[in-house]
């Protein structure tokens, strides 16, 4: 049996237009990677209504903001350019057990997707910080797109490569070790990125972008 999990947005989603996705794909446990499970345009995506929803439905709901969640202040976790860094989280204790979590689970059976906002999935920490993770320890990792097609985090590593490094192409055998690096860094900035639009998006006035600090 293949080891995979997956990710999901729910934005522009009904509950019943979520669900049927989900369960195009047997999906029977969510994982809701937000920092505050609430918002102001998707309502019925709030912690309580969706858990009630997808209880009913017999699919386990779970918050696990603490394992996963990207508002960290801490500034020993911040990049040279002042963002959040990625892989300082994916390094922390919290994020380790978070994932062992996420293992055990798909180990007995859980056929499990990542859930947050953003629609498209290369805008998403579920797919950048810890679809990335889950990758890099064995497990395929798919991305439930709105129209329910899948995208691999192979297409997602070249949509980033694309998005950043247009030349890329031009890459042969002999440059693999520096596709890995444009990769690394790719996925840097589009996670400094992300983490704009949702510092932004829950800290509001509170938030000073490190650009002003540049």
């Amino acid at each position: 049996m293949e080891k995979c999990a997956y990710t999901i947005g729910y934005a522009h989603h009904t509950q019943e237009s979520f669900l049927a996705l989900i369960k195009k794909y047997h999906i029977n446990c969510v994982i809701d990677v937000r920092t505050m499970a609430y918002s102001n345009f998707h309502p019925q995506f709030n912690k309580e209504p969706i858990k009630h929803f997808l209880n009913t439905e017999n699919i386990l709901y779970r918050q696990m903001q603490e394992a996963f969640g990207i508002i960290r202040p801490s500034s020993p976790l911040l990049n040279q350019a002042g963002y959040l860094d990625f892989v300082k989280i994916a390094e922390l204790p919290s994020f380790q057990e978070g994932i062992e979590t996420i293992i055990r689970g798909i180990e007995a059976g859980y056929q499990i997707a990542f859930m947050c906002a953003e629609k498209a999935p290369s805008d998403c920490h579920r797919s950048t910080l810890v679809g990335r993770a889950l990758a890099f320890r064995g497990y395929k990792m798919y991305h439930i797109l709105h129209d329910g097609h899948l995208q691999t985090q192979s297409d997602l590593e070249e949509e980033l490569l694309e998005k950043y490094f247009p030349n890329h192409p031009q890459l042969n055998l002999f440059n693999r070790p520096h596709k890995t690096e444009l990769i690394n860094a790719a996925y840097e900035l589009q996670s400094n990125q992300i983490v704009e639009v949702n510092s932004k998006r829950v800290l509001k006035e509170s938030y000073d972008s490190p650009k002003k600090k540049i």
